[in-house]
């Protein structure tokens, strides 16, 4: 039938769809039907349409739960009765043209399969200056969106949730359309696509603040273990990441109930440690993950029972945990000081991370350090973080050092490869993840060295490409970028190279704790990824200050410090004193593992327990 089948799918929109609703029902084509895909709302979106569902104009269904919107559109696609299929998200609108243009645009040639308008995406108000508002057709940094596009109907499907999901529409499904015509713009601008942060693109992206896998599963409730493109550089297939954490433990008679709080961070996959030593684990899991490495349940590994935070104390009540455990990150602060503030009773313990220059930041600092005033036992980064943060504080209290993102003892494998340098002289070094304190003119000084720079970045790619542009310019034949490297290949791909890089900065502070900065104190998640490879670490020398990642490469003896670039060439090819350093990192890897410390962190639980005891 000649017309517009229009797909609709929503999830938790309820507060834009009737507008979008009414700009189909203004349209000057009359030949369409609207198929509207419940994807799992869990807010007023019937209520908000129910008036519109008598209209036999209108096709309604409804999926129990979120499958995700390749899912949705293909319940919608197989219904659809017209020759043309065109999308209406239900936070976007159509213009009264809009399908008359497309019409007429598809009508120009046999040969057109896909056609798209312009669209509007910004209004100037007295609060905004918007330069761009509008385009005739894609969106600078963006795909061809849903709603400036039309198709002809054939057999081709969206690619679901079950397969991968990505942001990139054009990967999703418009690359099917490519090979079957033409792709026509009708260079009128009849659409309006909202721009507000629960767009799908900002949930799963991890260019935006919060936005990547976690954002993603925690919005969208995943229940499932999640296939997903990050970037061109990052695919994450969690099936088979998490395939050797999720065999069933028997529990220990002596093992406790924990219940974690807040979000995991980096490396989550570590307290499945916890389970392998008999204890059984719960998850009250923070709403807002706020970092993209925050990660939140539903977990794709282990066995933990997920508590719904709507009736999370009449839970609580019923499992009876012996201790809570609450981490990491800045974003877990008021929601963990809620769980403290509701007095439990049950002994509480506060673990924490990134950061406590960013909370004072953002208007936290107060709940932070209320935390370390009342709860029963803290655990700190290392030594320096601790005899900062007791400054601040009344009461020492009980506490514990430990790294929060330490990763799986299982990682720490024995598949090391041989060295580059080894065949052809060079020195290589490597930055697992962003690179941090280095520029062009340090670049072109190693690569005068002929000292090779290998990035393999973890995350927000986008961001980086600028910077990574210039080095590339700086030292095109020393500067090598690397797609994402998963855990279970650390040491196979990153003992190929001679040293790899902690993060690059000068410090400050001359030896005054006050002015400790976050550099200074941070212990980078990549210390444990060198160390499980056994590579020696390059870090700058910064004697004569409070620096914890020096403090802590100097009691193991296991890096390089610099004053200058220039001196690493030298550094680098002292091959006697960088095995020696590699001995010592062998010597001490296991110690950068969670497992590792799991025993002496059972026996602090159990300490708090005692001492909480002793108080009632």
């Amino acid at each position: 039938m000649n017309g517009f089948s229009v797909i609709m799918p929503t999830y938790n929109q309820s507060a834009f769809i009737r507008r979008a609703v009414l700009s189909l029902f203004k349209q000057t084509y009359p030949n369409w039907e609207l198929i509207i895909v419940n994807d799992g709302c869990t807010d007023n979106t019937e209520q908000f349409i129910e008036k519109y569902l008598s209209d036999e104009r209108i096709v309604y269904i409804k999926n129990e739960s979120n499958q995700g919107l390749g899912f949705a559109i293909n319940r919608g696609m197989n219904l659809a009765k017209y020759n043309y299929i065109t999308y209406l998200p239900s936070d976007d609108f159509y213009y009264p043209n809009h399908l008359e243009t497309l019409y007429e645009t598809f009508r120009q040639s046999p040969d057109i399969v896909l056609a798209f308008t312009g669209i509007r995406y910004e209004n100037k108000d007295s609060f905004t200056n918007v330069i761009n508002q509008e385009t005739t057709g894609i969106k600078d940094m963006s795909c061809l969106q849903l709603v400036q596009a039309a198709h002809k109907k054939t057999d081709d499907r969206w690619v679901e949730r079950s397969e991968w999901d990505s942001d990139d529409l054009f990967n999703l499904f418009w690359r099917k359309m490519t090979d079957k015509g033409i792709f026509a713009a009708t260079k009128q601008i009849t659409c309006y696509w909202t721009n507000h942060p629960l767009q799908r693109h900002r949930i799963m992206s991890e260019n935006y603040t919060g936005g990547g896998l976690n954002y993603y599963r925690c919005y969208y409730q995943v229940k499932t273990p999640v296939k997903i493109w990050i970037s061109n550089q990052k695919f994450i297939d969690e099936e088979k990441l998490y395939a050797s954490f999720r065999k069933k433990i028997p529990k220990s008679k002596k093992g406790l109930k924990i219940l974690l709080i807040g979000e995991l961070a980096y490396n989550p996959e570590r307290i499945y440690a916890l389970e392998e030593q008999g204890h059984t684990l719960y998850g009250l899991w923070a709403t807002m993950p706020g970092f993209s490495f925050a990660t939140v349940g539903p977990l794709p590994f282990g066995h933990i029972t997920d508590i719904p935070y709507e009736n999370w104390k009449e839970k609580v009540k019923q499992i009876k945990p012996d201790i809570i455990y609450a981490l990491l990150n800045l974003f877990a602060i008021p929601f963990a000081y809620e769980i403290l503030k509701s007095a439990t009773g049950i002994p509480f313990v506060w673990h924490f991370k990134e950061g406590p220059h960013i909370s004072i930041r953002d208007g936290t600092w107060e709940k932070l350090i209320e935390l370390y005033a009342l709860v029963d036992g803290k655990i700190y980064l290392n030594n320096e973080t601790k005899s900062w943060y007791e400054q601040f504080i009344l009461q020492p209290g009980l506490s514990f050092i430990l790294d929060g993102d330490l990763p799986k003892v299982d990682y720490f494998t024995n598949d090391f490869s041989h060295k580059l340098s080894e065949s052809d002289g060079a020195i290589h070094t490597v930055i697992p993840g962003r690179i941090v304190g280095i520029n062009e003119e340090d670049m072109k000084m190693m690569a005068d060295q002929n000292i090779h720079l290998h990035i393999y970045l973890e995350n927000y790619h986008a961001s980086r490409e600028y910077l990574h542009r210039k080095l590339i310019q700086a030292a095109p034949a020393h500067f090598h970028l690397h797609p994402n490297c998963l855990p279970a290949n650390w040491v196979k791909e990153f003992s190929q190279y001679d040293a790899g890089w902690l993060h690059n900065f000068r410090s400050v502070n001359n030896g005054n704790l006050m002015r400790a900065a976050w550099n200074d104190l941070n212990i980078p998640a990549r210390m444990s990824t060198l160390a499980a490879a056994g590579l020696p670490m390059i870090l700058q020398d910064n004697s004569g200050h409070i620096v914890a990642t020096q403090s802590q490469v100097k009691a193991y003896d296991i890096g390089i410090f610099f004053s200058k670039i220039e001196q690493l060439g030298e550094m680098l090819n002292d091959k006697v004193r960088l095995e020696n350093l590699r001995k010592n990192v062998l010597k001490h890897r296991e110690k950068f593992s969670f497992d590792y410390h799991v025993p002496d962190l059972i026996d602090f639980f159990r300490k708090v327990i005692d001492n909480k005891k002793k108080e009632v």
